[in-house]
């Protein structure tokens, strides 16, 4: 057995901890100005934003609020929030909100401290500065406070491109599942989904290892069983709090292993149709855990158990064929759509989205097994029919 698993986020997970965030800051603040990364409404919504400004004002720091980011943060977002950081001479960037605005904060961050523009760090590994972050996320589904990925839209390619280094993991991540009780429940049950795509994609990654299988299953585990109860009773604590650690575990997997082709095919039906990322894995999820089934027999089978299938006296071969029904049944328990045409998708737009799909190969080199273009066109067409 041999692997590397580097973790180098200090997670402070619990109901309240949102409380230390100004004692937080000022463990790791060079200088006394921060930069608050948030999105436009959610949060002032809310009130944590304000509880935010407030802790880190107590302690003596001086805010810049930055609550420009829009749901996939654009190239132009991200750069014009490094030049306010610059320009008042920030050190630190807070960043709070769901996966948008901590990705956005990370790509600030390596801006602020090197210059240039993000066309001179997409990629891996090609930043060599980054202020530190501290994430607070308030959703619970994308794992970004603990990730080394900041997922920018670059709207001049159309395409969802990545700055990738463990530099811009957040120093500290604060997650306190107390911040989730307002999610509306489209969205709780959106960025679930998103968890669980998450959890199963570092599964069944080439690059998985014993630590990121272990964090996996067990965050399927709890999406299956708790997420329901979230969606549908969101006052119910132990289940934001299950929830919330779900998606860190899933978080602290891919980090390891990366994504896979779920997200690929989803980035199309998000930056075309605008459909919630969370949403866009949800839809073609059951038709490539099919497809990878193939590929990893046994690792289907105890997807199914972790997501409560009675697989007992089943062969591999059914029993993971099960796990991509038991995916779908769990989406329309949430009241997602039952297939992608609900969501938006037009059958005349398959043949395009997958030619730009096997252009980005290189991206999801970790995935089991890799479709060819007509087998791109196969997956679409039947998440639009919500066949498997």
């Amino acid at each position: 057995m041999k692997f590397d698993f580097l973790c180098p986020t200090f997670i402070r997970f619990g109901n309240g901890v949102l409380e230390t965030t100004g004692q937080e800051a000022c463990k790791i603040g060079l200088g006394r100005k921060v930069l608050l990364v948030t999105g436009k409404s959610s949060s002032k919504k809310s009130g944590s934003l304000k509880r935010v400004e407030e802790l880190l004002e107590k302690e003596g720091l001086q805010v810049v609020l930055y609550d420009q980011v829009e749901q996939n943060p654009s190239v132009e977002t991200v750069e014009a929030g490094a030049g306010v950081a610059r320009q008042a001479g920030c050190d630190l960037i807070v960043a709070l909100g769901g996966g948008s605005p901590l990705d956005a904060a990370k790509g600030i961050a390596v801006l602020a401290a090197q210059g240039g523009g993000l066309d001179d760090y997409f990629g891996t590994d090609r930043a060599s500065q980054a202020l530190p972050v501290i994430a607070i996320p308030t959703t619970a589904g994308t794992g970004s406070e603990v990730t080394r990925y900041a997922v920018i839209t670059d709207w001049k390619s159309r395409q969802k491109r990545t700055v990738a280094s463990f530099l811009i993991c957040p120093r500290i991540a604060i997650v306190d599942p107390l911040l989730t009780v307002t999610m509306p429940k489209q969205i709780t049950a959106n960025t679930g989904m998103d968890a669980l795509s998450h959890a199963v994609e570092g599964y069944l990654s080439l690059k998985s290892q014993p630590i990121t299988d272990l964090l996996a299953i067990e965050s399927i585990r709890l999406v299956a069983n708790y997420l329901p109860r979230a969606v549908g009773q969101p006052e119910d604590l132990e289940a934001r709090e299950k929830v919330m650690y779900a998606s860190l575990l899933a978080g602290l997997v891919i980090n390891q292993t990366r994504t896979g082709i779920i997200h690929g095919l989803g980035y199309e039906l998000t930056l075309n149709y605008q459909i919630p990322h969370g949403l866009a894995n949800a839809l073609l999820m059951p038709q490539v855990m099919e497809f990878n089934r193939i590929s990893c027999p046994e690792k289907m089978v105890q997807i199914a158990r972790a997501l409560g299938e009675n697989v007992a006296g089943l062969s591999a071969r059914e029993a993971g064929r099960r796990t991509a029904f038991a995916v779908k049944e769990l989406s329309i328990d949430l009241g997602m759509p039952e297939n992608a045409a609900e969501a938006g998708l037009r059958i005349e737009d398959i043949k395009g989205f997958a030619q730009n799909f096997v252009q980005t190969k290189r991206s999801f080199g970790a995935a089991p097994r890799y479709p060819d273009i007509k087998e791109v066109e196969e997956i679409y067409l039947k998440s639009f029919r919500g066949e498997i």
